[in-house]
């Protein structure tokens, strides 16, 4: 398949994604009608629980289905300045009740996030970005802090994935360009974050772009793991990418991001299978 008729494929997919997206969000508000009649028809709330339900799931196929072509022709994610017309939506992003709970943040009014925006672009070691997709479509942002003491490090404070995007591999792309962004541009010496201890997803995501868990300790209300990569690592992880592994000609197989690296923190390893072990061990 050619890379334009590939590009055709991905654009008529969203579109269907698109139009299952309205039949879902049609289903959902007929069930929250039927929360506020005094006599709803249950067969007509049941059916369209079950259209919800069928939606969805289908929606999750094309979903993964819509990441492989983007992969195979949309090349990498994007990143990018964030600019005054991303702010609403990176502001409704960050204020999930959801996100807000779990990071034990305050509600930001729409002003105060403008102001926050004018303060990180006067200054020369913070970096908004914006994450687009290649067609320029936005699906996240990510906030870098550069600091020099005894060496230039790069924080990453705070990453989101738009709702519907996530568990798809945005994450983790958009922190591994973050990381060869911080190496390769701003030139740090390392790279860190702290990350919840109860944040699984965000864990993997992290622990598969080549972060180690150091320690653990407290940010703010929130009990965190901080993990880092320092620069001879990046290096190392870099020159052997570009080594192929045979002697036939072949190229080397590509990264996969979803596939948990031999050598990972066996520490991390340990605390994110452990809700596991409690589920089955109560089964």
């Amino acid at each position: 398949m050619r890379s334009d008729s590939g590009r055709q494929v991905i654009d008529k997919l969203r579109r269907i994604i698109e139009k299952n997206e309205q039949k879902l969000t049609y289903f959902q508000n007929r069930l929250k009608q039927s929360e506020f009649i005094d006599q709803p028809n249950q067969r007509l709330i049941g059916t369209a629980a079950g259209q919800a339900d069928s939606y969805t799931d289908q929606l999750a196929i094309l979903r993964a289905q819509l990441r492989e072509l983007e992969k195979l022709y949309g090349g990498i994610l994007v990143l990018r300045t964030t600019e005054e017309r991303d702010l609403r939506r990176i502001w409704g992003w960050t204020n999930e009740p959801t996100l807000r709970d779990r990071l034990r943040t305050e509600f930001i009014p729409f002003h105060a996030y403008v102001d926050n925006w004018n303060r990180w672009l006067a200054d020369k070691g913070v970096h908004p970005l914006s994450v687009d997709l290649p067609t320029g479509e936005l699906v996240g942002f990510m906030l870098i802090r550069c600091t020099v003491e005894d060496e230039k490090v790069a924080t990453l404070e705070f990453i989101v994935i738009r709702p519907d995007c996530r568990y798809q591999g945005y994450g983790t792309e958009a922190v591994q360009q973050a990381i060869d962004l911080a190496f390769e541009h701003l030139g740090v010496d390392t790279f860190e974050l702290q990350v919840g201890v109860d944040n699984y997803a965000a864990l993997l995501c992290f622990e598969k772009c080549g972060l180690e868990c150091i320690d653990q300790g407290r940010h703010g209300a929130v009990e965190c793991y901080r993990m880092e990569m320092h620069r001879e690592v990046w290096e190392d992880v870099r020159s052997a990418e570009s080594i192929p592994d045979h002697d036939d000609g072949e190229t080397s197989p590509v990264r996969n991001p979803d596939v948990i690296r031999e050598g990972s923190s066996p520490y991390l390893t340990a605390k994110l299978l452990a809700p596991l072990k409690e589920l089955v061990s109560n089964r």
